[in-house]
């Protein structure tokens, strides 16, 4: 995938979401973001799911990050499966 794609404007704009801050995990989002997120973390083989990443995020999904998390060499509360921007960056998750 490339890491531009041509904006509406003819700018480039950025392949993949950018960071949505840690309120947004807090908030149990149900967002095509977390369904990204979690084919991500299925590819990266740091899933926790039983059925699969869907829209509304859940335990499993924090689960799943924080195996991301550890594989990144975070430990501790650094791996607790909360999205941060250095871990999320390092995901690359798709615009859909």
């Amino acid at each position: 995938m490339r890491a531009w794609a041509q904006g509406s404007s003819g700018t480039p704009a950025p392949a993949y979401v950018p960071f949505p801050g840690g309120d947004f995990f807090h908030g149990s989002p149900n967002s095509s973001v977390i369904t990204a997120m979690g084919r991500r973390l299925v590819e990266e083989d740091c899933s926790a799911y039983v059925q699969g990443p869907g829209s509304q995020w859940t335990e499993a999904d924090r689960r799943s990050y924080a195996n991301w998390q550890r594989k990144l060499g975070f430990s501790g509360s650094d791996a607790d499966g909360w999205p941060g921007r250095t871990s999320w960056d390092a995901l690359k998750v798709p615009r859909s």
